[in-house]
């Protein structure tokens, strides 16, 4: 399983499919050699080009008959029907020989080999999309479609053997009972894996139309990838059949009868087969693991490329057709090797990340419509040939294959591109979009203010913030229309933004709402706003003498913003007196106005209250005021009441923002806070997230330190981009947290046990493993695009394997290569001793054995700084279960910080 690179849990299934290709396989070999020999035998080699041309009609008859069933049976009974009808259609090409030996029919019996060949592939791909997600795919695709190669070098070589005896038509026996001989595989993997087989689609499928061929051609259409896919598998077909043409066509003039020449396709499709065997079993997926299945694509075409390029320059060196023959020979068996080894099973798993409907649609359309395509091409360009040079030889062949593959290469180059935004919007189902309005659009303009009048609260709300979102006399005219609105939620917002976009020509309807009004809130929102935009004493006067206190304490709120310097400073002095006022209501009333007004003013007598030295119970109503607009007096104040009042001051440390930054730097240096409170600090830096914070963050970075969780999980938090100094910290940190990882898998790997302590202590593993994943993620994102990063995550939270799988793929193609490669290890849903396996070079140590062994690791805090729970864990168990650990490691615990460790170790020592 190691050299194949298939995981325990795959085996049987991958085994099941393995079979099922191989007999499959042996049983289109019989035909083909006997229908080929037969051909070749009784015509001319430039008949091919017609079979070509015939075969891509029945092709395409045969891809919309299969597309069209296939969504209307049940895919279990619709594949075993394929099965049988394939074995039967070969028993009856056997039968029919016998009956008709006009020249049509030799036509058909080989066009059906195509037949034949494409329904295997419909069926056997459609089966095994099914079952694996994109991880797996580029293992095991190579795997389980290898079945066929032994199958076929078996079939090529009993005919080999059995031909000179039998003759060419009995092969065709062999090839129905080999068929038959698949069933029992396929229906023992659909009774395994009924969840897959059950319908014929999954339940999002929804069936727009009944007609197969417009359904696919809207797939085609409407979706970039499967359009380039499609391309590059129709230049790929074309290259391959011009390839095998050419071989064919030479190899005709050296046989003179249907014995010889199968005996000569039998030995020269068993040397194919076995060293595509090889290849494909051993190579192929490691190969499109190390370098990627983008890069894998460009292998096919840029071999044939360079072998073509051989065989022109030997025919520039030499005339000797032999030696040209024997040459084009073997870029025949090159290319066939690599499009059956690598090219196909890559082009099927770059796919996967499609939906399952998607997926299955996009393989019909290659294999149904472009692989027919590919074959009428090529038959009638032959067909060309033969009419301008009465013959098509091999260096003609040379130069159509350059240019096919070129065109392949930039194919590829389109596919790998699309390749990558499929994977970022296949591991996200949420898609958002934005409409745009012309305010100067009388019609928009109308129904914009009928919307208004007629639309819900929220959907009015929702017109209100685009109308304020730029000012000009038309949005102003419309926000009129809100006042007017009969929902005082409305009214309400609306008075807000028009106190915060200082919007001074809507002053007077405001004064008019004031009159008309009689919801308090709205009311007193008014008196702010109007105190807020006016220009002159006598407005505000009414309001800041009023009788009623409310009524006065909004219009100093609204003077305290307002732009008039006299206004303004009038109501500072007003508000002095309040805060240093010896009466309590007064103090309660100019805290109150410091609150509404946090993130637009402060006053300088706001730092002596926070300390609460003349009334200490001031001080937490005091904190809650602080906000944006904090001064450097109110800041040093607030910090004075760690790390006693821990929850309102972080809080407020949180509110004050970008100001906050360097004062918590000052109080971290002097105080050196404990964990806790130094983890909340931390976190608060990250979330105000300015240049400030970022490169505070940074720089603890750099330090040997227990924060480093708490500050790499800030730093991503922050939207901290990294710079060429930091990035090498951070995949140095990377790097060391995998390792981390790897030890902790193999702590899992040991307590891998049914008993109740190592299934304990393995969940808790398992949640540190989760944090390490959350660990790199952030550190993905700060170093790589950060968007992608977040939709992997987003996968990992959603906990669906394909999700997942996909999400792991976009970490290949994202992060550094080293360090994605060890994480998606790490991550991936296979068996913990596999991946234990894999991770060998990154975790050298010595292997876990017994529980104690792993629990003295964690409460000495190797190799990462534990969750409390994983450590009271440990504690617990070591005397719920008696485990001798040493009891040294259990004091230090008494005096954490965290209550439940010092209660556990507590009860350890007891």
């Amino acid at each position: 399983m190691n050299v194949l690179n298939v995981h325990t849990s795959e085996w049987w299934i991958v085994k099941k499919l393995f079979w099922l290709q191989f007999f499959q396989g042996a049983g289109i070999s019989f035909f083909f050699t006997a229908e080929f020999a037969r051909f070749l035998e009784r015509f001319p080699v430039y008949e091919l080009p017609w079979v070509m041309v015939f075969s891509s009609v029945l092709l395409w008859l045969t891809g919309l008959i299969y597309s069209y069933y296939e969504h209307k049976l049940n895919f279990a009974r619709f594949n075993e029907g394929i099965i049988i009808f394939m074995a039967a259609s070969m028993l009856l090409v056997r039968v029919g020989s016998n009956f008709f030996t006009d020249d049509w029919f030799y036509y058909f019996s080989l066009a059906w080999f195509y037949v034949l060949y494409l329904l295997n592939n419909l069926e056997f791909w459609g089966i095994a999309s099914r079952l694996f997600d994109i991880r797996q795919s580029k293992r095991l695709f190579g795997v389980i479609s290898s079945g066929d190669i032994p199958a076929k070098f078996i079939g090529y070589t009993l005919a080999l053997i059995f031909v000179p005896y039998t003759g060419t038509l009995n092969l065709l026996l062999l090839g129905v009972i080999s068929m038959l001989v698949s069933i029992p595989f396929f229906r023992s993997i659909s009774k395994s894996e009924h969840r897959h087989f059950a319908h014929a689609h999954p339940k999002q499928r929804v069936h727009h139309s009944s007609n197969t061929i417009q359904t696919l051609m809207q797939s085609f259409v409407s979706s970039v990838m499967i359009r380039r896919i499609a391309l590059i598998s129709m230049l790929a077909s074309a290259c391959i059949i011009l390839v095998n043409y050419g071989l064919y066509a030479n190899v005709k003039d050296a046989y003179n009868n249907d014995v010889e020449l199968a005996k000569f396709i039998a030995m020269f499709m068993a040397g194919l087969r076995i060293i595509a065997l090889i290849t494909k079993t051993i190579f192929t997926s490691r190969l499109t693991e190390a370098i990627g299945v983008r890069s894998s694509l460009f292998i096919t075409p840029a071999i044939l490329i360079l072998l073509t390029l051989m065989n022109l320059f030997a025919n520039w060196m030499s005339s000797d057709e032999k030696q040209i023959f024997y040459l084009f020979g073997a870029t025949s068996i090159a290319i066939d090797v690599l499009r059956t080894s690598i090219n196909s099973p890559v082009l099927l798993t770059i796919m996967q990340p499609l939906p399952t409907h998607e997926r299955l649609r996009a393989h019909n359309i290659i294999k149904g419509i472009m692989d027919p395509f590919a074959t009428l091409f090529c038959g009638i360009l032959l067909l060309v040939f033969f009419k301008m040079q009465q013959e098509v030889n091999l260096i003609t062949i040379c130069y159509t294959l350059i240019m096919l593959a070129v065109l392949w290469i930039i194919g590829t180059k389109w596919v790998n591109k699309e390749y990558l935004n499929m994977l970022i919007s296949t591991i996200s189902s949420r898609f958002f979009s934005q409409e745009e309005f012309s305010l100067n659009d009388p019609e928009m303009l109308q129904k914009i203010k009928d919307k208004i009048t007629n639309g819900s609260d929220q959907e009015v709300l929702s017109i209100l913030n685009m109308v304020a979102s730029k000012q000009n006399p038309i949005s102003e005219e419309l926000l009129g229309y809100f006042l007017s609105h009969p929902s005082e939620a409305v009214k309400l917002e609306t008075v807000k933004l028009i106190g915060l976009k200082q919007i001074v020509p809507l002053q007077h309807q405001l004064e008019t709402l004031l009159q008309e009004t009689t919801n308090q809130t709205v009311k007193l929102e008014v008196v702010n706003a109007i105190c807020s935009l006016a220009e002159d004493q006598q407005t505000i006067s009414p309001y800041l003498h009023n009788q009623d206190g409310a009524v006065r304490k909004a219009a100093l709120t609204g003077m305290l913003t307002n732009k008039n310097k006299t206004i303004h400073s009038e109501a500072e002095k007003e508000l002095e007196r309040l805060l240093t006022s010896n009466e309590r209501m007064d103090i309660d009333s100019g805290l109150q106005i410091l609150y509404t007004t946090r993130n637009v003013y402060n006053h300088p007598a706001h730092a002596s209250l926070i300390r609460g030295k003349e009334v200490p119970e001031l001080a937490a109503v005091s904190i809650r005021a602080i906000g944006t607009a904090a001064t450097d007096e109110s800041l040093q104040a607030l910090l004075s009441h760690l790390p006693k009042h821990e929850k309102p001051v972080i809080a407020a440390l949180l509110r004050a923002g970008p100001k906050a930054v360097g004062h918590i730097e000052n109080y971290i240096d002097k105080h050196r806070p404990g964990f806790s409170l130094s983890e909340q600090l931390v976190t608060v830096l990250g979330k105000i997230g300015n240049s400030e914070s970022k490169l505070l963050l940074s720089k603890y970075l750099g330090q040997e330190s227990l924060l480093l969780p708490v500050i790499i999980k800030a730093l991503y938090r922050s939207k901290f981009k990294a710079t060429n100094e930091s990035r090498q910290i951070m995949e140095d940190l990377a790097r060391a947290y995998t390792r981390y990882g790897a030890e902790l898998l193999h702590m899992q790997l040991a307590l891998n046990q049914k008993h109740i302590p190592a299934e304990l202590l393995s969940n808790a593993i398992k949640i540190e493993l989760h944090e390490i994943r959350e660990l790199l993620l952030c550190l993905f994102g700060c170093m790589y695009d950060r968007d992608k990063i977040n939709k992997v995550r987003n996968s990992f939270l959603s906990n669906q394997k394909e999700s997942i799988a996909n999400a792991l793929e976009l970490i290949e193609v994202t992060v550094k290569k080293d360090i994605a490669r060890y994480f998606n290890i790490l991550f991936e849903d296979t068996g913990i001793q596999e991946r234990c396996n894999a991770l060998r070079q990154l975790y050298t140590e010595k292997e876990y054995k017994n529980i104690d062994q792993i629990m003295g690791r964690i409460l000495t805090e190797r190799p990462i700084r534990y969750q409390d729970w994983t450590k009271a864990c440990s504690l617990y168990i070591s005397r719920k279960y008696g485990i001798r650990v040493d009891h040294l490691l259990f004091r230090k615990y008494i005096d954490s910080e965290s209550q439940l460790l010092q209660e556990t170790a507590r009860y350890a020592l007891a």
